[in-house]
């Protein structure tokens, strides 16, 4: 497979002075079928991302000749995924982008396999297959990744979990992210400098009402992922999530960390559910069943930045929105 990719996205070689600009920019989206066209690329172009986030389901392996396989064998079936993603709108609207400024992480479609996890028999071709595109550490346990842009005092750290490579079946005490994945967790929360931590996950972290994939149904998993934001004292924690084919925003307001969490869910790019309305009692707002990217916007000319939350449709229109202080979003003291 040819590796155009690999090297400008994820793997990145660094560049001299490019992670000193503020970055007050940042788009994001997931359930892409790169061989639909979608006006919602032009609202991309308008908003102008510095930085995006590909948060799963950037191609879909196992979606053949208009219909879904129950596992796709072709020993040529990421190879030709990520040829059609290659030549798509999204990665032509998208190759503007400084190196190292478009990030990824997989969902189960292009993983493989709908809803598979650890026992997953092809992962380790899906893991090859998705790091030879996007580039990327090559670790042994998954693609999950963190970049820190800006300076300092002004600083965004994105940090992308993988929810499939290490996954259990759900259950009470299922976990999601593997031991070392955990452990470098930990560390990118301890890791001072960051006063804005972006966590990408490509299934929903708050929302836990609906009947399908979230973090919800591994609810050791669950917890611990907020005793660790809020052991590590991190400040400026949001989550953006995908997967579902609609769009919303959630917020957790007495949140187990000591202040406000919220999840923008933003999918699909070109996917939309048939699915109208589902109980979130989390949610801010109305669910958005269209298709849909999102966005983070940094005011850091402020002397207490606002960081606003949005959700964009096809149509040009914000369809939802949440702005807030970012010493909102801090732990308390002491």
């Amino acid at each position: 497979m040819s590796n155009i990719w690999a090297g400008l996205i994820l793997g990145i070689g660094l560049v001299s002075g490019w992670a000193e600009e503020p970055v007050s920019r940042i788009g994001f989206g997931s359930c892409y079928k790169p061989e639909k066209s979608t006006p919602l690329w032009g609202k991309v172009t308008e908003f102008d991302p510095q930085v995006w986030l590909w948060l799963g389901d950037n191609v879909y392996v196992d979606f053949l000749d208009g219909k879904y396989v129950k596992a796709n064998l072709d020993p040529k079936a990421f190879e030709k995924g990520y040829q059609r993603m290659a030549k798509s709108e999204g990665m032509a609207t998208l190759k503007r982008l400084s190196p190292g400024h478009t990030m990824a992480v997989w969902d189960d479609h292009d993983y493989g396999l709908n809803d598979a996890g650890k026992n997953w028999e092809r992962k380790s071709e899906a893991k090859k297959a998705f790091t030879d595109f996007w580039g990327g550490e090559e670790r042994a346990d998954g693609v999950y990744s963190s970049r820190d842009f800006g300076p300092d005092g002004k600083r965004v750290r994105v940090v992308l979990l993988d929810t499939r490579f290490n996954r259990d079946d759900p259950g009470p005490n299922g976990d999601i992210l593997g031991a070392a994945q955990w452990n470098w967790l930990e560390g990118e929360l301890r890791r001072p400098g960051a006063e804005l931590i972006v966590i990408g996950s490509s299934i929903q972290v708050l929302a836990n009402q609906h009947r399908f994939e979230k973090w919800g149904n591994f609810p050791k998993s669950r917890d611990r992922l907020f005793r660790v934001i809020r052991e590590s004292k991190a400040r400026g924690v949001i989550f953006v999530t995908g997967d579902r084919h609609n769009g919303e925003i959630s917020c957790q307001k007495d949140s187990d960390v000591g202040y406000p969490l919220y999840d923008v869910t933003s999918s699909g790019l070109t996917e939309v559910s048939s699915l109208r309305e589902e109980t979130n009692s989390l949610r801010v707002g109305n669910l958005v069943n269209a298709q849909n990217f999102g966005t983070i916007t940094v005011d850091w000319s402020l002397p207490d930045p606002v960081v606003s939350l949005e959700l964009h449709d096809a149509g040009g229109n914000i369809r939802e929105k949440v702005s807030t202080p970012l010493s909102q979003l801090a732990p308390p003291k002491g």
